[in-house]
């Protein structure tokens, strides 16, 4: 019998934002890995596929250290409840800056990210928690470089 409640709206959209607002401080890993569903975890992201908590945990230690000054603005966020997971469709707004040396400075970086996202209630926490992450395009922004 299952015994875990059925996501709300409201516990989906609250996830997206803590999601973004501790990538945007780059919040310590033990912070950042409750709101991902374990070993089920997948994201396709424009550079690679992960798979599960270790492939995540590379993948942010080699982001939080190459990109800095983050932010993260939500432009537009559909959230459909099926049963017991949430299928999300969002595009996010992402600048951030990064120094590649030895250039003598860093540069801006802006892109819109579309993405889709399969949400969970974790049997652990009891919260909401992202198993499957796909970025399905990232566009830079007008003037902006590309990654």
């Amino acid at each position: 019998m299952n015994t875990l409640t059925t996501l709300t709206e409201f516990e989906v959209k609250q996830l997206v934002d803590d999601w973004y607002l501790k990538l945007d401080v780059h919040a310590p890993i033990s912070e950042v890995l409750p709101l991902l569903a374990g070993e089920t975890l997948e994201m396709q992201l424009p550079e690679t596929t992960l798979h599960g908590l270790d492939g995540f945990r590379s993948w942010y230690d080699r982001v939080i250290h190459t990109f800095f000054d983050e932010v993260h603005t939500l432009q537009t966020l559909d959230i459909a409840i099926n049963g017991d997971c949430a299928d999300v469709h969002l595009v996010v707004r992402w600048s951030a800056s990064r120094w590649n040396a030895p250039a003598p400075k860093s540069e801006r970086l802006a892109f819109d990210a579309d993405q889709r996202w399969v949400v969970v209630r974790s049997p652990q926490t009891q919260q909401p928690a992202i198993v499957t992450y796909i970025v399905d395009s990232l566009t830079p922004l007008p003037g902006f470089p590309n990654l």
